[in-house]
């Protein structure tokens, strides 16, 4: 494997955990005693992925939400600016392309990696026509003491530890399809045809910035 797919492998598995980790809720079973935390639907790990992927993406949800409560327009100017000045669309992009329900990336080798460390366990069902639905990921002990003795603390992954952190904030409490009905909102996410990458909306955030707060992104 060449570095730079070594290095995608990398952050890959470690985004992909993330999410399972920030998003996921409190469980407990007599008959997995090592599981933890409960993280269910691939779809919405696919949907909260296309928004740490896209900043630009995530800074127009933000905006819709600064529009829809006015009490939240206040606090949410300044992380909408702050990802722009850091120049976010541009250098934390990672292009997702457009499947039949909208942003999608082949995840299956991620979660048998994390399988493979002992970092989650993982469940489905089989529907009438034989496809995998209800799928369900289990964060372990180890994984949480990994978390709390190593993970988190990295410099490098600060920034997607504060990522998940803010989009928990603002829509953690969304089901995939809530995000995926919001996504296919935005038109370029729309209009983007089969097996082609997501486009770039920087400019159509800096004109919802302007609208909303008077002032250029």
């Amino acid at each position: 494997m060449e570095l730079e797919e070594q290095v995608r492998a990398y952050k890959d598995r470690l985004r992909i955990f993330l999410i399972l980790y920030f998003f996921s809720e409190n469980y407990s079973s007599t008959d997995n005693p090592t599981y933890r935390k409960v993280f269910k639907s691939e779809v919405r790990i696919q949907k909260i992925d296309f928004l740490i992927r896209n900043p630009d993406y995530l800074a127009y949800e933000l905006l819709v939400e600064a529009k829809k409560n006015v009490a939240k327009k206040s606090e949410i100017k300044p992380i909408v600016k702050g990802i722009f000045q850091r120049g976010e669309p541009q250098f934390r992009r990672l292009d997702m392309e457009r499947f039949f329900f909208g942003a999608y990336e082949d995840i299956d080798d991620v979660i048998a990696f994390l399988k493979s460390i002992d970092f989650i366990g993982f469940s489905s069902k089989k529907s009438t026509d034989l496809k995998t639905i209800e799928k369900s990921y289990y964060i372990t002990d180890f994984a949480l003491n990994k978390v709390s003795t190593a993970l988190v603390g990295l410099p490098a992954l600060k920034w997607y530890v504060d990522r998940c952190e803010l989009i928990n904030t603002y829509f953690g409490n969304l089901t995939g399809s809530q995000l995926k009905v919001a996504q296919y909102e935005i038109d370029e996410y729309r209009n983007t045809s089969f097996k082609e990458f997501i486009g770039d909306i920087s400019e159509t955030v800096r004109s919802e910035y302007y609208a909303l707060y008077n002032e250029t992104l």
